[in-house]
């Protein structure tokens, strides 16, 4: 299911197993490099996930530079639905709508069917056009049993101030296409109800056409643009600025994810849910950020901080810094600390609930990926050499997230007694893998 909680689940996946495979790394020419890693990640009581990565990076004739990567991922666990607590027995339809989960009385809301696997594809050409600039031309295809999304992307850099100075551009398209189990559930209307209760979970067409995709896909075209400046101050400091803006437009809805319609504060039973209804997303969103980040070779040692601001018309802000500090030690060994923090606003339309007798708005989501909440990341990674070009590296990290505030104000009845956005922890261990030849 790749849009309950699988996109930025993956997004996080991404972020970490970048620093192994050298993301935005430039190879000296000539150069070629086998890079791979494996990563697995752990919720307590949530979702689990597996991912390899294979990458080369293959030097041509003319100074140009290929490089192709493999990604396969799996998940699977249980990932909030959107509903809320509640002091009965809950049971809601599967998202095929043959059969049913129910959760129990004080519990939040967990989707136990979550469960897929991703295949991925990435390919570039960097040309270099004269001394100074160059071009880098690429490709993008995703697939898994509900999701495609295929891509395009274009970049171009050019050195100044005798190669102090680095501008850069680049721009990128994709055409995603989601297939709900199910089809595409009407936004705002209710969970319709089960028509068994087979006891099973949602697979990937592992029994025929079981499990799969269903209806007619569901499109939306997202456009990213960013532009950078790199600049090195002195033999021991580099400083980066970049700009990002990206739009999305299309269905941009979370089939997957309920909103509970609750009774009100003078009802019999005040907060406990009457109805589920479907979640409502605007069809566009914009996004921007603003990303700084300063490397500073001091004493042997490597400091590398960043700074990231986003916004985006959704009404969602956030504020990102991550350290690393790269400590060598003998015979090319390292170790490298690193520390993450990490807060977001809410989007205008987030609501934990709705209230049964209320107008409904025009779009309303309990997706706790767009709530108000803050995160932290801390971990260690070790690296360590085989022999000459060759570099293995292990590395653990801890993240806990939690809501900024829960029970929300608004809350009254049985909401007013229960955390509705509970921490959430993850352990994350990972294997890379590096040779130059």
């Amino acid at each position: 299911m790749q849009l309950s909680g699988k996109a930025s689940i993956r997004g996080a996946l991404a972020a970490i197993t970048a620093t192994l495979l050298g993301s935005g790394a430039v190879h000296a020419e000539g150069d070629n490099r086998v890079e791979s890693s494996i990563l697995l990640y752990s919720e307590v009581n949530r979702v689990q996930a597996a991912e390899g990565i294979f990458s080369l990076t293959r030097a041509l004739k003319g100074a140009r530079l290929f490089n192709a990567r493999i990604t396969l991922d799996g998940l699977t666990g249980a990932s909030p639905n959107g509903a809320t607590i509640s002091s009965h027995v809950q049971t809601f339809t599967r998202a095929s709508g043959s059969g049913s989960y129910s959760v129990k009385p004080g519990e939040i809301p967990l989707d136990n069917t979550f469960k897929d696997t991703r295949y991925s594809l990435d390919g570039s050409l960097t040309q270099p056009l004269d001394r100074l600039t160059s071009a880098v031309f690429g490709a993008h295809l995703s697939t898994e049993h509900d999701y495609t999304s295929l891509g395009t992307n274009i970049g171009l850099t050019r050195d100044f101030n005798r190669k102090n100075t680095t501008v850069s551009g680049s721009a990128a398209f994709s055409h995603d296409l989601v297939r709900p189990l199910g089809g595409a559930p009407t936004p705002l209307t209710p969970l319709a109800a089960a028509t068994n209760d087979d006891g099973g979970g949602e697979r990937e067409g592992v029994d025929g056409e079981e499990g799969r995709g269903s209806g007619p896909g569901m499109g939306k075209n997202v456009f990213d643009a960013v532009l950078g400046l790199t600049q090195v101050l002195d033999r021991k400091t580099i400083v980066r600025v970049d700009y990002s803006f990206d739009h999305t437009s299309g269905y941009l809805n979370d089939p997957y994810k309920l909103l509970s319609v609750v009774q009100g504060p003078s009802a019999s039973d005040p907060g406990e849910p009457v109805a589920y209804l479907y979640e409502s997303r605007p069809g566009s969103r914009a996004k921007q950020a603003l990303y700084a980040e300063i490397r500073r070779y001091i004493g042997g040692h490597t400091v590398d901080v960043s700074y990231r601001y986003f916004w985006d018309d959704w009404g969602i802000k956030s504020q990102t810094v991550d350290l690393h500090y790269r400590l060598p030690l003998t015979a090319g060994h390292a170790l490298e600390p690193h520390f993450r923090w990490y807060r977001q606003t809410g989007a205008d339309f987030y609501r934990t609930f709705l209230v049964d007798g209320s107008s409904l708005p025009a779009h309303a989501s309990a997706d706790y990926r767009l709530a108000p909440f803050h995160a932290i990341t801390v971990g260690l990674q070790y690296f360590f050499p085989i022999q000459q070009g060759m570099y293995l590296s292990l590395g653990v990290e801890y993240y806990r997230q939690a809501g900024d505030i829960s029970p929300p104000p608004s809350s009254f009845g049985v909401l007013s007694r229960h955390n509705l956005f509970p921490d959430m922890d993850a352990a994350m261990v990972r294997l890379g893998f590096s040779h130059d030849f």
